[in-house]
């Protein structure tokens, strides 16, 4: 029982756990103790955890045996109602659980665990109020005392009585001075379009600008401008590997307001971000998608190279963060910037029917031209690597004291191995896929990470196996082979394991310590390097035979951002994109830096198909450690999909996915299409709960953004 002094009645809450049952759980708490949206730690079995509070419970329900909260922790994202929106709105759009809707506002989920709410004395406590509180509540009378030295925490029961008798209040410090402005002169260009944005204050706005035409700099001016109104900053980058870059410029210009949240960090490291977010010493926040549940107030969110598949969330709640970024966006009346030289086709769409601003930003900053992009046909030089164009604009680059990158998006040295006796090509046990071959002798899966040391002779007959293809670590040693004594660096999966390992990479290349960066996509991700004048695309058809509808789309987006890393400063730039196919569409757009031209080529193509942004997806997945069972699984559901679709949907399928097994698991996939998201989140309702057995599972994927 509580001391007479803090008898208070008592009401229930329910609460969500991250890692928990289904669904939510009921614990008392004192009445008007503890608002809906608010973190909570609670006892659960022996343990002790991190939950949301989502609903208050009908007074009717008897609360004698339940119990109660142990910590009130604050609000999970700049206050409770947000949290508890986002959460619902998690639940609705993705069709997840309560727990997996819940977990990515739980700090204790992304392995931080926050402190007990800090209080502190009320500027107005009198003496005579401290004296009177210490002959009636002698408890709450020693808490006081204790405050007066300095904010603390105070547990619920004794916390609850104080505030609401107006005598502490929550301490929130006082976050760092405001920096002063110190960025470049703007461009009238970067002027115009800051100035439409800042008219636009609370919308959402498409920042089209092509590659090195100013737009951090904007994001930077409209973060000023968030701070001195005294809110908060999003600032979301597509891969762990810009942030480097980025961390640089925002400490340099926001110093230690600035917060780093990705996991690359160290956990020392996020943290401390983390407890400086809470406390309210840091309101920028920069990183990549799981930045989106920071715990501030923004008055501006950026989503940076919006148009990156990265930015979808692939393990559920599979939350796309422009969705997140939206929804806070718009709770807070926040201003959202979505900017990439090469938006989306839906977000591209959008803005031109004018649902959101269209801010262009058409030329690059002094005037610089764009790179020179040559395509070059590869059937002409078969079985080398750098046809004769490419390795002479390297060499011309390396001559003048300059740096070159090459681009190919594939791993290893080489992709795969077959037998030239019985064809058979080794895969990965765990997964249909080929393994390929690294430097060194290993055969490594790409999917699940498997590796052991590569077979001698074929498995099946042991006849001799072949190496096929050119991956990452070929090209890298055949650019020390080419061009003698270029040191050359290589930025791919492999390369930056390690914790900062890509930062390394980037630090090294800007400080001139290589000459050649060889990598795969990682390399076209935002990065401005002065010296580079020559870019290289080796394989550019690579990503064009994928399942998917959106491969054009992805191989031209790709191509325009590689080639723009060439020319940034004062030197003019050249690419050279080699291609099996140089008369691709996604080639010849590229080339001529047309992205218009080939978004409305792109959009006839999926009008036509009824496929987004002229349609929606819904992509239904099946996976089992049995391959007969998921097999019958998918086709009993299929069946139970066409009987009860809504209306206007298209069924796809069942068939196996394009990898038919990953990480042990087989899978198989039914594709849904239709003119409105409403018919696709019906028909998944109608189709009822997945009654799971022997490790069977189902898993939704609204506009999945690849499929494999």
């Amino acid at each position: 029982m509580l001391p007479s002094d803090l008898a208070a009645e008592r009401e229930v809450v329910q609460v969500v756990l991250g890692h928990g049952p289904q669904i939510p759980l009921d614990y008392t708490c004192p009445v008007g103790g503890v608002s809906e949206g608010t973190l909570v730690r609670v006892p659960f079995r022996r343990t002790a955890q991190v939950g949301l509070v989502v609903s208050h419970r009908p007074a009717e329900v008897a609360a004698a045996r339940l119990r109660p909260i142990s910590e009130v922790l604050g609000p999970a994202l700049g206050d409770a109602g947000e949290a508890l929106f986002v959460a619902r709105a998690l639940r609705q759009r993705y069709l997840c659980t309560w727990p997996q809707a819940v977990a990515p506002l739980l700090p204790g989920a992304r392995g931080f665990e926050p402190e007990a709410a800090r209080w502190e004395v009320a500027a107005s406590l009198t003496e005579a109020e401290i004296s009177e509180l210490g002959r009636r509540a002698p408890r709450q009378f020693a808490a006081l005392a204790a405050l007066r030295s300095g904010p603390r925490p105070l547990a619920l029961a004794l916390a609850q009585p104080l505030a609401k008798k107006g005598l502490i209040r929550r301490h929130h410090p006082a976050p760092p001075r405001l920096p002063r402005g110190g960025g470049p002169e703007l461009t009238e260009a970067q002027a115009a379009a800051l100035q439409t944005l800042r008219r636009g204050r609370g919308g959402t706005h498409l920042l089209f600008g092509v590659t090195g035409s100013g737009k951090t700099e904007i994001y930077f001016r409209l973060i000023e401008d968030a701070l001195a109104a005294g809110r908060g900053a999003l600032l979301l980058v597509p891969e762990i590997a810009l942030t480097a870059q980025l961390v640089d410029l925002v400490q340099a210009r926001f110093g230690n307001r600035a917060a780093v949240l990705h996991s690359a960090v160290g956990e020392a490291a996020r943290h401390s971000a983390m407890r400086r977010l809470h406390e309210g010493l840091a309101d920028v926040v920069v990183g990549p998608r799981s930045a989106v549940f920071a715990p501030i107030d923004p008055g501006v969110v950026i989503v940076d190279e919006q148009h990156e598949a990265s930015y979808q969330q692939e393990e559920a709640p599979r939350y796309h963060a422009q969705d997140v970024a939206l929804w806070r966006a718009a709770r807070r009346n926040a201003t959202l910037v979505l900017g990439s030289a090469t938006p989306d086709l839906a977000t591209f769409q959008a803005a031109s029917e004018g649902r959101i601003g269209l801010v262009e930003l058409p030329e690059r900053v002094a005037g610089r031209p764009l790179p020179e992009v040559q395509l070059v046909d590869l059937r002409r030089t078969p079985g080398r690597i750098f046809t004769p164009e490419l390795t002479q604009a390297v060499r011309e680059s390396l001559r003048q004291g300059q740096q070159a990158i090459l681009l190919l998006n594939r791993r290893g040295y080489h992709p795969s191995m077959i037998c030239t006796a019985c064809g058979h090509v080794p895969t990965c046990p765990q997964c249909s896929v080929a393994v390929a071959y690294h430097d060194g002798g290993e055969a490594v899966c790409h999917l699940c990470g498997w590796r052991e040391k590569a077979p001698g002779r074929c498995p099946e007959c042991q006849g001799r196996l072949r190496l096929l293809g050119t991956g990452t670590q070929r090209v890298a040693q055949a650019a020390e082979e080419t061009w003698q004594g270029a040191r050359v660096l290589r930025l791919d999966r492999d390369a930056v394991q390690r914790v900062g390992g890509a930062d390394r990479v980037y630090g090294a290349f800007r400080r001139g310590e290589a000459d050649i960066l060889v990598g795969t996509q990682m390399v076209a991700k935002g990065f401005d390097f002065p010296l580079v004048t020559a870019v290289g695309v080796v394989i550019a058809d690579i990503g064009l035979g994928q399942p998917d509808y959106r491969a054009a789309e992805r191989t031209f987006q790709l191509l325009m951002q590689v080639t723009g890393r060439a020319g940034r400063a004062e030197h003019p730039g050249r690419a050279i994109i080699q291609a099996y196919d140089p008369d691709h569409p996604a080639f010849r757009y590229a080339s001529r830096h047309d992205y218009r031209g080939f978004a409305e080529q792109e959009l006839r193509e999926r009008r036509r198909g009824g496929y987004p942004p002229f349609g929606e997806l819904l992509l239904i997945g099946y996976s089992g450690i049995e391959e007969r069972s998921v097999m019958e699984l998918a086709l009993r559901r299929t069946d139970v999909i066409r009987q009860r679709a809504a209306s206007g949907v298209r069924v796809l399928g069942p068939a196996p996915a394009p990898i038919s097994r990953a990480k042990g698991r087989y899978r198989w996939q039914t594709l849904l299409i239709a003119p409105r998201r409403e018919a696709l989140r019906a028909t998944a309702l109608a189709m009822g709960p997945l009654q799971e057995a022997d490790g069977l599972r189902e898993a939704f994927f609204f506009d999945p953004r690849q499929f494999r």
